[in-house]
């Protein structure tokens, strides 16, 4: 499990999702853990949503998944300062 507390692209971090080769799923605060992977309303409710304090926990049934999950989310902050401080 990742605590995610921002998001900044979601089309390049649901690509990321599509690429894995294992499910991916989101927590939703009633505890309901949906699959990002197969359910369309599951993306579209991540679409909408901002993970807020307590941030957003998602898992991962391929430990092997999680790399690029992470590697994206680095980058993505990377991005996100480099263009905050031009």
């Amino acid at each position: 499990m990742i605590r995610i507390l921002s998001i900044p692209n979601m089309e390049k971090f649901l690509a990321v999702v599509d690429q894995s080769r294992g499910e991916v799923s989101i927590r939703l605060s009633d505890q309901t853990q949906i699959d990002l992977k197969r359910d369309h309303t599951a993306r579209q409710l991540l679409r909408k949503m901002e993970p807020g304090g307590g941030g957003l926990e998602l898992f991962v049934s391929d430990s092997a998944d999680m790399a690029a999950l992470i590697a994206y989310l680095v980058g993505a902050a990377r991005e996100a300062c480099a263009s905050r401080s031009r």
